[in-house]
């Protein structure tokens, strides 16, 4: 949507939202107009409820003002997106190491007061209770056991001494070096649960308000107004990073909520063999975040003058790497090093502090762009200034920085319109019928009253045996996707044997061609002996001690290869199988799952909608008045996806080993020496034990590897589906009821209490009926705008969550 668009519905929301709250502040100053609730009835509006409905329109009104605009940002294996949001940020807010540093999400909020950066985890208490447990674990035996297999590096031995000292997480720290620390201990926390075999406490972590948040003032956004709304960076672990379901599911739905999304790529990887794994990462990203993504290419200044121009890498990766899932301009090649290092000089310089030659970034920056002897200019504000600005228009950042904050804001602002719009047409509709019945009540008699208070509990009853018959269909069709899983899953594992066993029997003639090759060389290095000559002479055949016949075995499931690379090519063979059967089982499973719930859908619209819009249409008919319906819908289910990367699957499943064998040499001394010379195949050799490395797969380590990733598949499968069928079904066929039950019930309590007017004298009867007239003038007016600005929000909303 357009820029003036948006600040055009967000004006009118906003007066819209106003105009609701003075017209319920003023019926709840009107005497009569709303009561306290008779009997345990439940009207429209009662003194109890309608201050709640006040605070919910200030609150969609307060939304509207402070805008927070998330901005999601995942990146593939040391594309560099640590480097990237310190580019933003203009100061280091995260630390940069050669493994995945990202065990939870993390939210980066500009704030504007903040110079030094402040994380904050309120929610400290999950992981102080899991360094507990850990405490325990660690003095068992078992616990012992696995510490020695670990690998003891400087900052796992400091996680290790923090538990033994029964240390715990604070909930602040603030500077970067703090910052630092916590982070790499909170990472290398997963990792020692993980080989401790206890449960790291991602549930505890599902909510964006659960999350560490670093607050501090983005240097490039110091000098803009905050009229725009507040950005928050979301940190995220890559495609490739998590390797845990909880994070997956919270990841997507977390994508699915961010007002956009940046993708962090690796230049110097684009056409390199990681380009197909780049390609399915960014297809997973792309299917959440359709119509909100973009991507940095960064590393763009390792280009040499035979490298492709930007717009071939923007042509490459919105066409060829993504599909066109992505326009080309929104694809910007930067390097995210240069802007960093730019950014943060500048930072430094407009809060009046000198840069330091006594840290790491300054001589990285000063190296840059003053060269050799670049100390002796670092202390010139002004040259370093023009210098840092330089760098800051070559590293190309300042393009997807406007470009994408720009995009956040208004998906932002999109959403909190939408947000408000459906909250004032439900308003505005309950505020319509509220008035009205009230106003006809009091121009009818006690008994008609009566009458339709007796026709709308029939109208329930008939309401509660439809719930009845659609909760049955419901809970065939969930019976049904349930079947429908297990048979393809048996599919599957079946599929995962086949494809295991047919790769083992490649990996064991492998083995064997190597065995036979090392028993052929034995033979011709081993010396001829008078006992090798009587068994030749005899026609006995030699038998070899280390060679083919006695380490090769063909039913053996280790596989023993000489070479680390063949090793891996055997384990990716079976990975590359394995993963195209279950995303082959995959395909078949979404296809029948949507046509079962297309069936459900279509039952549901045409049999049991049908039946209770003729209940309402008769409602109406019965109250002699137009504009009453109820329009529900069901809530549309997410597409499965359960995918899982090959390094999920199987992990390490090659061993390096080492094995003995018998070689032979000349021997020592003079014997050997004068044997040598006539070149003798029995005489002055000796034999000696070495070893020789191999490299050794097991097919029973990886079927258990296999099977068990499959089975937690399909245990997350499962989870999946009661997340995103179960649930919306059974929640949208329950709302879909009880909010027609609720409606009935809003009419039949507003019309007990105008059985209650009637008690009343004819001149407060009068009274009230004036009171309740010229409240409602305007109502049809602010319930025609409301649904015009929710229609005109409406396309807008539905491109940004699709």
């Amino acid at each position: 949507m357009h820029e003036n668009s948006i600040t055009i519905l967000q004006e009118e929301a906003r007066r819209l939202l106003d105009v609701e709250i003075d017209l319920l502040e003023r019926m709840q100053a009107e005497p009569g107009v709303v009561v306290e609730e008779q009997d345990g009835g439940h009207q429209t509006f009662s003194r109890d409820t309608i201050g709640k409905d006040i605070e919910m329109l200030r609150g969609e009104r307060a939304k509207l003002e402070s805008l927070e605009m998330v901005l999601a940002v995942v990146g593939t294996m040391k594309a560099g997106k640590s480097t990237t949001i310190n580019a933003i940020v203009g100061t280091e807010v995260l630390p940069n190491r050669n493994r995945p540093m990202t065990a939870l999400p993390t939210l980066i909020r500009h704030t504007p007061e903040q110079l030094e950066p402040l994380l904050r985890l309120d929610n400290n208490a999950p992981i102080n209770d899991l360094l507990g447990q850990l405490y325990e674990v660690c003095r068992s035996p078992a616990g012992q056991q696995a510490l020695d297999s670990l690998e003891h590096t400087d900052d796992m031995l400091e996680l290790l001494g923090m538990i033994q000292r029964q240390e715990r997480f604070g909930n602040r720290y603030e500077g970067p070096e703090a910052i630092f620390d916590f982070l790499k201990n909170l990472n290398d926390l997963v990792r020692l649960s993980a080989a401790l075999d206890v449960e790291f406490p991602f549930s505890s972590y599902g909510n964006v308000h659960e999350l560490p948040v670093i607050e501090v003032r983005f240097a490039h956004l110091s000098e803009m107004t905050e009229a725009g709304g507040r950005l928050t960076l979301l940190d995220t672990p890559g495609p490739n990073e998590s390797g845990q379901p909880h994070l997956r599911k919270m990841l997507q739905d977390q994508l699915k909520k961010a007002s956009a999304v940046l993708a962090v790529l690796d230049f110097t990887q684009l056409k390199s063999e990681a380009d197909e794994q780049v390609r399915q990462e960014l297809e997973i990203i792309s299917e959440t975040c359709r119509g909100r993504m973009y991507a940095v290419v960064n590393k763009f200044d390792q280009k040499d003058r035979h490298g492709d121009s930007a717009e071939q890498i923007q042509a490459f990766v919105a066409d060829t790497l993504m599909g066109r899932r992505l326009k080309r301009e929104h694809v910007f090649p930067v390097s995210s090093r240069w802007g960093y290092l730019a950014n943060r000089a500048r930072h430094e310089l407009a809060n009046g502090r000198g840069l330091s030659a006594d840290h790491a970034w300054v001589a990285d920056f000063g190296e840059l762009v003053l060269g050799m002897g670049w100390e002796e200019s670092i202390d010139n504000a002004e040259e370093v200034l023009r210098r840092a600005d330089m760098l800051w228009k070559k590293s190309l950042f300042s393009a997807p920085l406007d470009n994408v904050i720009r995009m956040a804001h208004g998906q932002a602002a999109t959403l909190a319109i939408a947000s408000a719009a459906s909250k004032l047409v439900d308003i505005a509709s309950r505020l319509n019928r509220f008035l009205e019945v009230r106003d006809t009540a009091l121009a009818k008699s006690s008994l008609e009253l009566e009458e339709q208070i007796n026709s709308l509990l029939n109208d329930v009853e008939q309401v509660k045996s439809l719930e009845s018959e659609s909760q049955e269909k419901a809970k065939k069709v969930l019976e049904e996707i349930h079947t429908e899983m297990g048979e393809i899953f048996d599919a599957i594992r079946k599929g995962i044997e086949g494809e295991i066993e047919a790769e083992f029997k490649a990996g064991k003639a492998s083995e064997k061609k190597q065995a036979k090759a090392r028993a052929d060389a034995q033979k011709s290095l081993s010396p001829m002996g008078v006992r090798s000559l009587f068994r030749a002479f005899w026609g006995f055949p030699e038998r070899d001690r280390e060679g083919f016949g006695y380490e090769f075995d063909e039913s053996h499931p280790l596989i023993a290869l000489s070479s680390k690379e063949e090793a891996e090519t055997l384990v990716k063979a079976i990975e590359n199988g394995v993963q195209k059967i279950i995303a082959d089982g995959e395909k078949i499973m979404a296809h029948d799952i949507e046509i079962l719930l297309g069936k459900f859908r279509e039952s549901f619209s045409q049999n049991i909608k049908g039946e209770a819009n003729e209940l309402i249409k008769a409602l109406n008919e019965r109250f002699n008045r137009s504009g009453f319906a109820v329009d529900i819908r069901l809530p549309d289910t997410a597409p499965l996806s359960f995918k899982y990367s090959a390094s999920e699957l199987l992990g390490e499943v090659i061993d390096s080993r080492r094995r003995p064998v018998t070689r032979y040499r000349r021997s020592s001394g003079a014997w050997g020496t004068i044997c040598s010379w006539f070149n003798t195949s029995d005489w002055g050799w000796e034999s000696y034990e070495t070893t020789e490395g191999y490299f050794e797969v097991d097919i029973n380590k990886i079927k258990k590897r296999i099977n068990g990733s499959v089975d937690m598949l399909f245990e997350e499968l499962l989870e999946t589906t009661s997340v995103t069928i179960k649930a919306p079904l059974e929640t949208g066929v329950h709302q879909f009821f009880e909010q027609l039950k609720y409606t009935l019930e809003n009419i039949r309590s507003d019309l007990a209490q105008s059985l209650l007017d009637k008690q009343n004298s004819r001149d407060e009867q009068q009274a009230l009926a004036q009171r309740l007239a010229g409240l409602k003038r305007n109502v049809p007016a602010i319930q025609r705008d409301s649904e015009e600005l929710k229609n005109d929000v409406q396309p807008s909303i539905e491109e940004a969550v699709a």
